[in-house]
């Protein structure tokens, strides 16, 4: 069985407290592009991850090795699997990867074995091993709240196009909370989340923001050289996503083949995608 694992971008995130439990209360919106890997899962003799890339982990640091041991200690299934990984989305991005994968593996491996999990149950399972997997499960446009599990589904965002870029840095995430001042408070995305539901997408695009911006770009400057070249192509917006490094620029014009074309010829992840849902 095979399956497309798609990735998403943060339009925007807030940090709003630190938790109990060490983790960060979010707030923001996500979304998916149509940007994928493929993901193959077959029944086996022997539990084994492969991948054409030599940039993941094929041991217990991989989210779908995670997965797959969650989800063998709750369903008490005897079966191995064979998994493998067609990448494509850019290692530890800030887009959903690895998520995606394990989102995909989940449901994946509930259909071979005829699991018959609902919705929650396959969202419980991913909760246990990555805040992005439940969202990555449902892929749509999302309120994304709690440590990113908690989503309220917007209406659709009608089809954007989107050039992503990705330089290559690999920008830890806890580093990068242990560094946010949190914000208190939901009120600056509550008025995003209303003049969305509004369809003012000129204004909406226009006020999307990422706090995480401002310590990643200082441990890696060119995230804002990314940033500020998209805005000489005329782009509506351009933001990191989650932690970085990915920069993700909105066009609503023929701009993006020409900003395309450039960043193509420095950084091999460039990507010119559209938004999509599941």
């Amino acid at each position: 069985m095979k399956r497309k694992s798609y990735a998403k971008i943060n339009l925007t995130l807030d940090v709003i407290e630190k938790r109990e439990d060490g983790y960060h209360n979010i707030d923001g919106i996500m979304q998916m592009i149509d940007l994928y890997d493929e993901v193959e899962v077959k029944i086996s003799d022997k539990f084994e991850i492969t991948s054409n890339s030599k940039e993941i982990p094929l041991d217990e640091k991989n989210l779908v090795y995670k997965v797959y041991y969650v989800m063998k200690e709750k369903y008490k299934f005897n079966e191995n699997f064979s998994i493998h990984i067609d990448k494509n989305i850019p290692v530890s991005a800030g887009i959903g990867g690895g998520s995606s994968n394990s989102a995909v593996v989940i449901e994946m491996i509930n259909e071979l074995l005829g699991l018959k999990m609902s919705l929650e149950d396959r969202k419980q399972i991913g909760r246990k091993v990555g805040a992005d997997i439940p969202y990555l499960l449902v892929g749509k446009t999302a309120r994304t709240r709690g440590i990113g599990d908690e989503l309220e589904i917007l209406e659709t965002l009608p089809t954007t196009d989107i050039l992503i870029v990705n330089n290559g840095v690999e920008i830890s995430t806890p580093y990068v909370y242990s560094k946010i001042v949190p914000s208190g408070n939901s009120e600056r995305v509550d008025k995003l989340i209303s003049t969305y539901k509004n369809r003012k997408y000129d204004e909406f695009f226009s006020n999307l923001y990422n706090v995480m911006e401002e310590v990643s770009i200082s441990y890696c400057p060119e995230i804002k050289n990314i940033k500020d070249k998209m805005y000489e192509f005329n782009c509506v917006k351009s933001l990191m996503s989650g932690s970085g490094p990915t920069v993700f620029g909105i066009f609503n014009n023929k701009d993006i083949n020409d900003a395309y074309e450039f960043f193509k010829k420095v950084y091999k992840n460039t990507y010119k995608v559209k938004t999509m849902e599941r």
